[in-house]
């Protein structure tokens, strides 16, 4: 495992007991190469944990497919101009159902809200001519398919870009919110957080030691409300916040959807908007779209972590 100090690096900004209290923009944290092992993620007192190529004089390209289970997977992604010796923060968004990774990159809109990231889209095998799936169809919700395609993309970015294994974060929507919160479930050990947009979650429970926002339409058509309640609910168990009370979120990229927060300040969090705009990016009806502002609260959510 490659270890690392701290060298001169600006502490997230945190606010009071709540993370999201005021906008923050978290630069990158340069490193220096030291034989002394160090624990814990980014933030105030804990130095990031490098992957791989943090000792390289410069980053690498990443790659546009990582072959998993004998089959060549495809990828898109987003990647800042930076030496290797300046840890980032790695988003894996995942598309839906319908739409695939180039689509979904366009309306997801975290390029623009996380250029300081590397963002990674990967793209879902099909299920049919006209849909995609993260899964086989029989597979356990502890034991889907693509799990070992998000440990194929950590490992494969890490390797050609220098990223925080501490601060890997999964966003998704739909069918693909869905994958992202079950990823987070049982992978949590991997995932530092979890950003889903009309999604649920397979299974009985999750892990501990992810934190979440979960983003939903009262009226969602296709994904029951009440199925972004038991994530919800999933994650709070996860985290010991079942009997949390929950508080409203002052940072306005959140407020405007609508979120409130239980364990704000704590290590997980779970932030839960019921939000109340039935526009989709292109502005049509849809209560069921990733809503204007979307991307903004997935920043403002990531970026608020210690």
């Amino acid at each position: 495992m490659i270890v690392a100090l701290l060298a001169g690096c600006a502490p997230r900004t945190r606010a009071g007991t709540d993370a999201w209290a005021s906008p923050a923009h978290v630069a990158a944290r340069p490193i220096v190469a030291s034989a002394t092992a160090v624990s814990g993620g980014g933030g105030p007192g804990r130095p990031p944990r490098p992957s791989p190529a943090c000792l390289a004089d410069v980053a690498g390209p990443i790659p546009d497919h990582v072959t998993v289970n004998g089959r060549q997977r495809s990828l898109l992604h987003h990647a800042p101009a930076a030496t290797a010796a300046a840890p980032r923060d790695l988003v894996i968004a995942f598309h839906g159902r319908t739409n695939d990774a180039a689509q979904a990159r366009r309306y997801f809109g975290l390029d623009d809200a996380l250029p300081e990231a590397v963002v990674v889209y990967p793209r879902a095998l099909p299920a049919n001519p006209t849909s995609f799936a993260w899964r086989d169809p029989g597979d356990p919700p502890h034991g889907q398919r693509d799990f070992a395609f998000v440990d194929a993309i950590v490992d494969a970015v890490g390797r050609a870009h220098c990223i925080d294994l501490d601060r890997v974060f999964v966003v998704g929507h739909s069918l693909g919110a869905y994958f992202a919160n079950d990823v987070a479930c049982h992978l949590g050990d991997r995932i530092r957080a979890v950003a889903s947009v009309a999604g649920g979650v397979l299974g009985d429970g999750c892990a501990s030691g992810t934190a979440a926002l979960q983003i939903h339409h009262g009226d969602d058509p296709l994904v029951p409300f009440a199925a972004g309640e038991a994530a919800r609910d999933a994650f709070l168990a996860a985290n010991g916040l079942a009997d949390a009370t929950p508080a409203p979120t002052a940072h306005p990229d959140l407020a405007r959807l609508r979120c409130v927060g239980y364990g704000l300040g704590a290590a997980h969090p779970v932030v839960w908007c019921a939000h109340d705009d039935p526009r989709s990016p292109s502005g049509r009806r849809d209560a069921h779209a990733w809503p204007p502002g979307t991307a903004a609260a997935i920043a403002a959510f990531i970026r608020g972590l210690p």
